[in-house]
């Protein structure tokens, strides 16, 4: 009995050094690339310290990509990278095959639905115009008085409708004014995971990380194998990289 109990404490110790080993060769071997992370909420407190991360791969524009074929849940999705010039990688094309040549991540569709793509126009109290994108935007109107919220590069993080006696802080760059158009465009997208949306951090660092990541100052490095998959090797927050 002793025999057999020390056989199995052996073999699982076995399985974990070559779990170990089999992702240690995973990192060192692997094409690396950048990913910048979009905003996203907030993490289960009973997990630990870790936080949830999305990509603007995560969500991709099939009209945008001029891919015609439609996706059902479970689906593989090869993601063809392209560089940008700050050194991240986006979306240039979504196929069901991997493709010939080039970076490319495997992933899974989670599903394809129908989406909006705004554009709002706004006059603020000097008379300035502002054309801005929101991600979202419902529950106003045109003559409507509203505050966007966005970050340094101008991209919408959210908004409010003003209220007379309530008052709403931006946490952000702050563009308020009067809605003077809403022009809104329906396309297909998908919603892609490639099992790197969550990385475990340093006790403690997770909010300050999660803010970073919504103001979109987030970058996370990740290991890709011959077949596409993908592993995390890396959380960049401004200058500063955790491992």
């Amino acid at each position: 009995m002793r025999v057999k109990f020390t056989l199995l404490v052996l073999l699982q110790v076995a399985l974990l050094f070559g779990i170990i080993a089999y992702r240690q060769h995973w990192v060192s071997t692997g094409d690396k690339i950048l990913l910048r992370t979009v905003p996203f909420d907030p993490r289960d407190l009973f997990r630990g310290d870790y936080v949830d991360l999305r990509y603007e791969i995560s969500t991709l524009d099939l009209d945008k990509l001029g891919v015609k074929e439609d996706f059902k849940p479970g689906d593989k999705a090869f993601v063809l990278l392209e560089r940008n010039p700050d050194g991240t990688f986006y979306a240039a094309s979504l196929r069901r095959v991997p493709p010939v040549g080039g970076k490319f991540i495997q992933g899974k569709v989670q599903y394809q639905a129908t989406a909006s793509r705004w554009e709002v126009t706004l006059k603020d109290d000097s008379q300035g115009t502002h054309r801005l994108k929101p991600p979202f935007f419902s529950g106003v109107k045109t003559g409507d008085r509203v505050t966007f919220c966005c970050d340094e590069s101008g991209n919408v993080l959210y908004f409010f409708k003003q209220r007379p006696g309530y008052k709403q802080e931006c946490r952000g760059l702050e563009v308020a004014g009067t809605i003077e158009e809403i022009k809104e465009t329906k396309f297909r997208n998908v919603q892609v995971e490639y099992g790197i949306e969550s990385y475990f951090v340093e006790e403690g660092t997770g909010k300050a990380i999660e803010s970073a990541r919504n103001a979109r100052e987030a970058k996370v490095e990740v290991s890709l194998r011959k077949d596409g998959k993908g592993i995390i090797t890396g959380l960049i927050v401004g200058e500063k990289t955790l491992r």
